[in-house]
């Protein structure tokens, strides 16, 4: 067991650590819902009854549900921005039907909402794309199928997300928010290399940028989370980087938990988890793993399995 002393030096270097009691649920879902414009018929036959029921089965306690996903498109009938409601959604409002339902259910239902990418505003707005520092508007040709390129944090990108949530906020009693992609940003669009050159930094200066681009990042945290806690002071926060590192020590007031994403596949294996959790824990929050079974990474559902019969793809 560690010293006194030693526990006293460890408080002394990360800050006075005290483990909250536990307010969040424990069994939790996320729930991915990125549907693209191609897809008819969308939610035609949901019925919000049979959801909150197949969700207690499971023993659930808290799900993330969607207000806007990567392709950009709005689950609810905004009025501030009509032309970001999927096509295909009908008039209908996916998102309070899905809340109601889990509210009558006792289930926790924070709010999922796409930040940096947003395929629609790149396609819409490339002034909005992060710029490389040798010119390119993201990564990859202009045919590729993809969901990128990132969006900048620092121009008016930024603005169309505050006010996003701002109609949220008016419409829905929010039990919390999760952010998808607040990450530091190397980004050298003329709104960020503006604002480097008057505060003294030097665009070209790839330290400048990589120092910038995490202040910027940090900078969206806290204005998102005072203008969500003015209107729902309990609701929660979480803003998801794929990785919880040591810059989440500067933004942690920010947040009311950390949830480390940790797949065993993918860009992060078996030995992430343990290694970011016991950072994590020194962060006075709350943790939560959020794992899940793929193949190789998110949305990857291609494994076989022994017994399974031939026309379900798997082997006799």
């Amino acid at each position: 067991m560690a010293s006194r002393a030693a526990k006293k030096a460890c408080a002394s270097r990360f800050g006075e650590i005290s483990m909250p009691v536990r307010s969040q649920p424990f069994r939790q879902l996320h729930l991915d819902f990125h549907t693209s414009q191609h897809i008819p018929d969308l939610a035609a036959r949901f019925d919000a009854a049979e959801f909150a029921a197949t969700l207690q089965r499971a023993r659930v306690q808290s799900v993330q549900l969607f207000a806007r996903c990567w392709h950009g498109w709005m689950y609810f009938p905004s009025q501030k921005f009509p032309d970001r409601v999927h096509p295909h959604l009908d008039g209908r409002d996916l998102l309070a039907e899905q809340i109601a339902a889990c509210h009558d259910a006792g289930i926790h239902a924070p709010i999922y909402v796409a930040a940096e990418i947003d395929w629609h505003s790149a396609q819409q707005h490339p002034e909005w794309v992060r710029l490389s520092p040798d010119g390119r508007l993201g990564k990859g040709g202009v045919f590729e199928p993809k969901l990128g390129p990132p969006l900048c944090l620092h121009g008016p990108f930024r603005g169309f997300l505050f006010a996003h949530v701002d109609e949220i906020l008016a419409r829905t009693c929010a039990d919390g928010f999760w952010f998808d992609g607040v990450t530091p940003q190397d980004c050298c669009c003329r709104f960020c290399r503006e604002t480097m050159i008057s505060r003294g930094l030097d665009p070209q200066n790839q330290a400048h940028r990589q120092s910038f681009g995490t202040q910027v990042a940090g900078d969206f945290c806290r204005e998102m989370s005072a203008r969500v806690r003015e209107k729902s002071p309990d609701a929660t926060l979480f803003y998801n980087a794929g990785h919880i590192g040591p810059r989440h020590r500067l933004w942690r007031d920010s947040h009311t938990h950390f949830e480390i994403e940790s797949l065993p596949g993918g860009g992060w294996g078996y030995l992430h988890f343990p290694v970011a959790a016991r950072l994590a824990r020194t962060f006075g929050r709350e943790i939560v793993g959020m794992t899940g079974k793929f193949h190789t990474s998110w949305g990857d559902f291609h494994e076989k399995r022994s017994g399974c019969p031939a026309a379900c793809g798997g082997e006799e």
